[in-house]
C-alpha cells in the first residue's frame, strides 16, 4: 500500500486530536480569573470536555452507521465549513460572573457558545477518520492510528505551557488556535478525497471487513465502560488532589492529562506495552505511597512539593495503564470500532459527571480520589478472576484471589482511616464549587478551646471561645503581623487615635480581598468601613454563624460577593472608586494567591482604589512558594516600596507564623520606627514579574 494513502487521515487526525487538547487548557486559563482560580474551574472544563467528545463520538457512530461513506464526507466537510464562524474562540467579557450565577452552570454555556461546535466536530476526528481509512484499506488495522491520535493530543497538552502560554497572549492563543481550525478544515477536505475517488468504484460497498464478527456482549460492554470510567475518575480525582495541595496553574492540568494520554498512547500502540507482570505489581507498590501522602495532609512536617507532584503522578500513570491496558484487551474487531469508541468515550463522561455531580453530592469532602483507587483495583481484580490460566491449579487460583481481595480491604481500610482522620473534630462540613470547608473544634473544656475554619487542609481562621480571649487577633492577622501594622500604624489610624469624636471624622477604609472567618475586623474602631470581597458565599454564611469576629465588629462591615479582582474592575467602571487607605489582599486558592491577583494589571487595579499614602498588604505565607520576588518586582514597576513583615508563632494567644509584604510609598509610616523594627531582611534581591499573559509558579517555588 502506498504511503501517501494514509497521510491524509494521518495528519488530518494528528491535528484534529492536537488542537483538541490545545484548546482544553487555553480556553481554561482564559477564564480561570474569572471565577477565583479554584480547581473546580478545570474538572468543570473537564466534564465539558468530555461531555462533547461522547457527543462527537456518537456523532461519527450514527455517520458511520447510517450514511454512506459519500455522504458522510458531505455531512462532516458541511458542518466544519459552517462552524468557521464561530471563530476565533475568545470569550467575551460579559460572560465575568457578578458571584450570583452558579459558576458550573455559567462555565458550561460559556464553553458552548464559544467553542461547543467546532469541539464537537474536530472530536468526531478520529473515530470518523479511522473509519474512513477501514473502508479504503480494510486489510490494515486502524487502531495505531488511534495511537496517533492520542500522540497528537499529548503535544498539544505539552506545547501549552512550555512553548505557547509563554511565548503568547492570551488572545494570540485564541487566534492561533483558530487558525489551526482552519488549517483542519482543509486537512479533513484532503483527507475525504481518496473516498470519493473510490467510493465511485464497484463492489467498494462490499468491504471485505465487513464479514460477519463476533459482537461484544453485555459483560464486555459494561466492562469496557467501568475501565473507561474509572480511568476518567482518577484522572480528575488526582488534577483535584494535585491542585488543591499545591497549585491551580495550567501546568498541573497539563501533568496528570498528559499521563492520561500517554497509557492510551502505548496501550494502543501495541499489546507489548501493557505487561500484568509489570504493571500489576508497579501499581501495588505505588499504592502503599500515595495513602502515606494522604496520611501526611496535616502533619507537621511538610513533604517535598516534587515528591507530592512525582507520587500522585505516578499512581494516576499506573491506574491509568492499567484501566487502559486491560481495556486494549477488550478491544473488538474493526468493524465495531466506532461503537468501541463510543463506548470508551461514555465511560470518560460518566466518569467526569461522577466527579463534578455525583461526588460533591455523596461525599463530604475531596473523597472520590480514594473511591478511583479502590475502583481501580476491584476492576483489575475482575480483569485477572476472568482470565483462565491452565497452568495453575484451581487452590492456586483461589489463593491468588484471596489475597488480592485482602489487599483491596486493606487499601479500603487505610483510605477510610483517613477520612475519618479529616473528620476528626468537625463540627460542620460543606461542599461547594469552590471546595470543602470544614468547621473544627479543639481543646473543648480548656481556656484553649478554639473553633477553626478549614478550606481544605488550609486554616482560614481560628477563634477563642471563651472570654475574653474570643476577642483575640488570632492564626496570621495577630498583633505583631503585617496586616496589624498596616492598620494600627497607619499615619491615618495614629491621627483618629488622637480625637475624641472618632467616628465623626470619618474613620480608616480597610478592603479585604478574601474574608476567610473575618478575623480583621477585630481591629475595626467607631467610624472605620471594612469591605470585604469573598468568592464564595458559603465562607460568610459560617463566618457569621460559627465566628463572631463579624458581629462583635465596632466599626461597619460589608461582604461583595464575587471574586475581588473583578468586582474592583466593575467598581472602577461605575466610577466607584473605593479610597482605601489599606487594601489587604488575602486571597488562597490550594496553598497560595491565585495568580491573577499578583500581575501587572491587578496591581494597576489595586492602585487605582488606594489613596496615594495608602498601603497594599499581600497575604504571602506559604509551604512551597515565595512570592517575594514577585511583589518586589511589582512594587518597583509602580514606583513603591516593598516591606516584608515575619510574624512567629505564638500558640498560647493562638498565632501563627505569617509573612506579610507591605507596599506603599507613605513616608511617614516607612520612616515610623516601630515599622522599621519589624522589617524582616529579603531571602534574595531577584525580582520576577508576572502579567496576566503569562506568570509561572515554578519560577518562585521556596528553597
Amino acid at each position: 500500500m502506498p504511503q501517501v494513502s494514509v497521510l491524509p487521515y494521518a495528519i488530518a487526525i494528528f491535528l484534529s486530536a492536537f488542537l483538541l487538547f490545545q484548546v482544553e487548557p487555553i480556553i481554561a486559563r482564559y477564564i480561570l480569573p474569572w471565577f477565583g482560580g479554584t480547581p473546580a474551574v478545570w474538572t468543570t472544563c473537564m466534564l465539558f470536555f468530555q461531555v462533547f467528545l461522547l457527543v462527537g463520538y456518537a456523532y461519527a457512530h450514527f455517520l458511520a452507521s447510517y450514511l454512506s461513506p459519500r455522504h458522510q464526507a458531505l455531512v462532516h466537510l458541511g458542518l466544519v465549513v459552517c462552524s468557521l464562524v464561530f471563530l476565533p474562540i475568545t470569550p467575551g467579557d460579559g460572560w465575568k460572573p457578578d458571584g450570583t450565577q452558579n459558576p458550573m452552570l455559567t462555565i458550561i454555556l460559556l464553553l458552548m457558545v464559544t467553542i461547543g461546535v467546532p469541539f464537537l466536530l474536530i472530536s468526531a476526528s478520529g473515530p470518523l477518520l479511522q473509519h474512513w481509512f477501514n473502508r479504503v484499506h480494510p486489510t490494515v488495522s486502524p487502531y495505531r492510528l488511534f495511537a496517533l491520535s492520542n500522540l497528537g493530543s499529548l503535544l498539544g497538552l505539552v506545547s501549552y505551557p512550555f512553548f505557547i502560554e509563554p511565548q503568547l497572549g492570551l488572545r494570540m492563543q485564541a487566534l492561533f488556535w483558530s487558525a489551526g481550525y482552519g488549517l483542519y478544515a482543509v486537512m479533513c477536505a484532503w483527507g475525504a478525497r481518496p473516498l470519493f475517488r473510490l467510493a465511485r468504484r464497484s463492489g467498494f460497498s462490499e468491504n471485505p471487513e465487513y464479514r460477519p464478527d463476533k459482537k461484544p456482549g453485555l459483560p464486555e460492554n459494561l466492562l469496557t465502560l467501568a475501565l473507561a470510567a474509572c480511568g476518567s475518575v482518577v484522572l480528575l480525582a488526582s488534577t483535584n488532589q494535585i491542585c488543591r495541595d499545591i497549585a491551580v496553574i495550567p501546568f498541573l492540568w497539563v501533568l496528570p492529562l498528559g499521563l492520561y494520554l500517554i497509557s492510551f498512547i502505548l496501550c494502543f500502540d501495541h499489546p507489548r506495552w501493557y505487561d500484568r507482570r509489570v504493571w500489576v505489581p508497579v501499581l501495588l507498590v505505588l499504592l502503599p505511597a500515595v495513602v502515606y501522602l494522604l496520611h501526611q495532609e496535616y502533619a507537621e512536617t511538610e513533604i517535598n512539593i516534587y515528591l507530592q507532584i512525582f507520587i500522585y503522578s505516578a499512581v494516576l500513570f499506573a491506574c491509568c495503564m492499567v484501566c487502559h491496558g486491560e481495556l486494549v484487551r477488550l478491544k473488538p474487531p474493526a468493524k465495531f470500532l466506532t461503537s468501541f469508541y463510543l463506548m470508551v468515550a461514555l465511560g470518560g463522561a460518566l466518569g467526569g459527571v461522577f466527579v463534578n455531580l455525583v461526588a460533591p453530592v455523596l461525599f463530604q469532602g475531596y473523597w472520590e480520589f480514594h473511591f478511583g483507587l479502590v475502583a481501580t483495583m476491584m476492576l483489575l481484580g475482575i480483569c485477572l478472576f476472568r482470565t483462565r490460566d491452565p497452568l495453575k491449579s484451581p487452590l492456586m487460583l483461589w489463593s491468588e484471589r484471596v489475597v488480592f481481595v485482602a489487599g483491596i480491604a486493606t487499601l479500603t481500610g487505610f483510605l477510610a482511616l483517613h477520612i475519618h482522620e479529616q473528620q476528626a473534630s468537625t463540627i460542620l462540613t460543606s461542599r461547594n464549587f469552590y471546595g470543602v470547608l470544614r468547621v473544627k473544634e479543639t481543646d473543648k473544656g480548656t481556656k484553649s478551646a478554639s473553633r477553626f475554619l478549614y478550606h481544605g487542609r488550609i486554616n482560614h481562621g481560628r477563634q477563642f471561645l471563651t472570654s475574653p480571649r474570643h476577642s483575640y487577633p488570632t492564626a496570621y492577622y495577630g498583633p505583631f503581623s503585617g496586616i496589624s501594622l498596616a492598620i494600627s500604624r497607619h499615619p491615618q489610624q495614629l491621627r483618629l487615635n488622637t480625637l475624641k469624636d472618632r467616628k465623626g471624622q470619618g474613620g480608616l477604609r480597610v478592603g479585604n480581598i478574601g474574608l476567610g472567618v473575618g478575623t480583621t475586623a477585630v481591629y475595626a474602631r467607631p467610624g472605620d468601613t471594612y469591605r470585604f470581597y469573598e468568592i464564595n458565599p458559603e465562607v460568610d454564611r459560617l463566618a457569621r454563624e460559627y465566628f463572631t469576629f463579624l458581629k462583635d465588629a465596632k466599626g461597619s462591615q460589608q461582604v461583595v460577593f464575587g471574586d475581588g479582582r473583578i468586582s474592583l474592575e466593575r467598581e472602577l467602571e461605575k466610577g466607584h472608586r473605593q479610597d482605601f487607605d489599606i487594601l489587604a489582599v488575602d486571597a488562597f486558592s490550594g496553598d497560595g494567591i491565585p495568580v491573577h491577583l499578583l500581575t501587572m494589571e491587578a496591581f494597576a487595579l489595586y492602585w487605582e482604589h488606594i489613596q496615594p499614602d495608602g498601603i497594599l498588604a499581600l497575604h504571602v505565607s506559604n509551604r512551597h512558594f515565595d512570592f517575594s520576588p514577585v511583589v518586589r518586582a511589582l512594587a518597583r514597576e509602580f514606583g513603591k516600596q516593598a516591606l516584608w513583615i515575619k510574624d512567629v508563632a505564638d500558640p498560647e494567644k493562638g498565632n501563627s507564623y505569617s509573612d506579610w509584604i507591605l507596599v506603599t510609598n507613605n513616608q511617614a509610616f516607612l520612616k515610623d520606627p516601630f515599622v522599621n523594627f519589624r522589617i524582616a531582611p529579603w531571602r534574595s534581591l531577584e525580582e520576577i514579574l508576572w502579567t496576566d499573559d503569562y506568570s509561572n509558579l515554578f519560577q518562585v517555588v521556596a528553597p
